[in-house]
């Protein structure tokens, strides 16, 4: 499995790039997302990839990130969602939309995305929402960077379990406020209550 690529990107196309690596120029298929930010690079570049092996073909997909890489593969694991849609969807929602729409249950939040009907997003929510909700580091939710950081998150989603609250409606307040890394345990637990209680 080809796990990443470093090199130099030598072109650029409208749903693709091909990166140099060591003389050899592998086409890699991206997300719109990917694309406008390898278009800011004019050294070095690392892009995350999946390998998709079939009979008729080899595709190679590329990601800025670990996290789009994942939620790549988290849609794909979707009954009718290919790699194709799965791009789509990158395209069209940032990770916080997409894993906004998994707090909330918003199907229609997937429809944006080229391919997406109804009938489809609501088998992605279904299939996923139990997988993804309070199972994906909180680091992924409300843009933390440090372990430490993501810890007094993890406590203060635990002791709000603890006292009988979903864990979904926890991490649903959470998503909407603005949390800063000086945020101690005893101030984000009234925050976060006050937002619950204030019905957001």
């Amino acid at each position: 499995m080809i796990s990443y690529l470093k090199g130099t990107v030598e072109k650029i196309a409208e749903n693709s790039i091909v990166v140099d690596v060591n003389g050899v120029g592998y086409s890699v298929i991206c997300s719109a997302r990917t694309i406008n930010e390898v278009r800011d690079y004019v050294d070095i570049i690392h892009i995350f990839t999946v390998l998709n092996v079939r009979e008729d073909a080899w595709t190679l997909y590329g990601f800025i990130s670990e996290r789009e890489r994942f939620w790549f593969n988290t849609l794909t694991s979707v009954q009718g969602v290919g790699g194709k849609v799965a791009l789509a969807i990158l395209s069209a929602l940032s990770d916080d939309d997409i894993y906004n729409a998994f707090l909330t249950g918003d199907k229609n939040m997937f429809t944006r995305a080229d391919g997406v009907g109804p009938k489809l997003a609501t088998r992605i929510i279904t299939e996923l929402k139990d997988k993804i909700v309070g199972k994906i580091d909180l680091n992924a939710v409300v843009g933390m960077a440090t372990v430490q950081e993501s810890s007094v998150l993890g406590d203060v989603v635990s002791a709000l379990s603890n006292l009988g609250y979903q864990k979904a409606d926890i991490l649903r307040a959470m998503s909407s406020m603005q949390i800063t890394p000086d945020l101690g345990f005893d101030v984000l637990l009234k925050q976060v209550l006050s937002k619950m209680s204030s019905g957001v």
